[in-house]
């Protein structure tokens, strides 16, 4: 019976063990940096930096979860040699705990650029979760460009047609920066006729030239799906700018706004130096891409690149262009985000975006002429 009694017993130790085992383990995740890698940045104030962390059992919970300790390490083109600064506990994204980290102005001033890279330590057993991604999956470091400030104060006025989108209530443009309410409250827009709002709103000196926005509607519910817009405003003392006409999720533009003056050609041009199976096309939004259906086949210009010419015709409505390649007989995708082009009439009669696959770090030789289509050359001879 006594021995019965000490297997009982180490068998208790062993369970217990067992469960403060899975109550240490490890982070499961971090990333959901902010800003975005690359994006522009001023030196008059700190740079925030967010970031947020998941661990099973720990973050899942309301408030901070124990046992984590965040950490910005950053460097500029100035000062080389990295320097670190805590990160505080800023509250809960679903399971998430958001941290941020503060580096300071006095380190801004005079750089090009600085670079963040966050780290997370795990406290019950001090290991870490470093490759910690920016929200469109950039891995560390993230630099972020320091620029000029506006010098002066620039009214912008944001013109948005509902494009056949029903809103109970009137919609609002949002952003990231503070006028637009940082990801916050938005700013309410004016019925102008229709479908059609528009609101101007100052953005004032010292602010940053950079900033991407979006609109809700139903009075200010319910987001857009498309991606953020990004604007760059002119530091050159200009004091009015008006933003070309949105349509709410890009949808094809309505209002009586929306129409070409002119044919504009668009040729899209691709580099596939060191990919295989190289029989490419182009696919996207609108009629002239398939509507992202059966994409456009693409033509053998030069080695390793190819090109396909489209025209939107006069008439037909302005366009955000979303777009992207595929491969192995228009099989493949691309494993990058949507390419966006906007094709209106400030647009050249004609142009030619070019791009790498997977946007790699690839050249291709330069074409001496592009190849004339069978349409252009049937008129030639008519």
């Amino acid at each position: 019976m006594k021995l019965l009694r000490y297997s009982l017993s180490a068998i208790c130790l062993l369970a217990a063990l067992g469960f403060a085992a899975d109550a240490q383990a490890a982070i499961g995740w971090a990333g959901n940096v902010w800003p975005l890698h690359g994006s522009l940045q001023v030196p008059t104030g700190p740079l925030d930096v967010y970031a947020q962390v998941w661990k099973g059992g720990v973050t899942d919970s309301p408030g901070q979860g124990a046992g984590i300790l965040g950490t910005v390490y950053y460097k500029t083109d100035l000062v080389p040699t990295e320097s670190a600064v805590a990160m505080y506990f800023q509250g809960d994204v679903g399971s998430n705990d958001e941290y941020k980290g503060v580096v300071p102005q006095y380190d801004l001033a005079g750089t090009a650029w600085v670079e963040v890279r966050v780290v997370f330590t795990d406290l019950t057993d001090n290991s870490e979760y470093a490759d910690v991604k920016d929200q469109n999956g950039q891995g560390p470091p993230q630099r972020y460009n320091i620029t000029n400030v506006l010098p002066n104060a620039v009214n912008v006025t944001f013109t948005m047609c509902m494009s056949g989108t029903p809103t109970n209530g009137a919609p609002c443009v949002i952003g990231d920066a503070a006028v637009i309410g940082a990801w916050g409250a938005g700013v309410t827009m004016t019925n102008v006729s229709g479908e059609l709002w528009n609101v101007t709103i100052s953005f004032p000196a010292g602010s940053n030239p950079a900033f991407q926005y979006k609109y809700k509607a139903d009075g200010c519910t319910n987001w857009e799906w498309v991606g953020n817009r990004l604007v760059t405003l002119p530091t050159d003392g200009t004091t009015a700018v008006n933003l070309a006409p949105d349509s709410f999720n890009n949808a094809p533009l309505g209002c009586g706004l929306a129409e070409l003056n002119a044919n504009k050609e668009v040729c899209y041009r691709l580099c596939m130096a060191g990919v295989t199976a190289p029989a490419v096309c182009v696919i996207g939004s609108g009629s002239q891409l398939s509507n992202w259906s059966t994409g456009v086949p693409m033509t053998q210009i030069g080695t390793d690149l190819f090109e396909v010419c489209v025209t939107y015709l006069a008439g037909t409505p302005i366009q955000n262009v979303e777009f992207k390649f595929k491969k192995d007989d228009c099989n493949t995708w691309e494993s990058v985000s949507n390419r966006t082009l906007t094709v209106d009439n400030g647009s050249p009669a004609t142009q030619t975006i070019t791009n790498t696959w997977d946007n790699g770090a690839t050249s291709c030789s330069p074409v001496d002429a592009r190849r004339s289509t069978w349409g252009k050359l049937k008129s030639l001879y008519r």
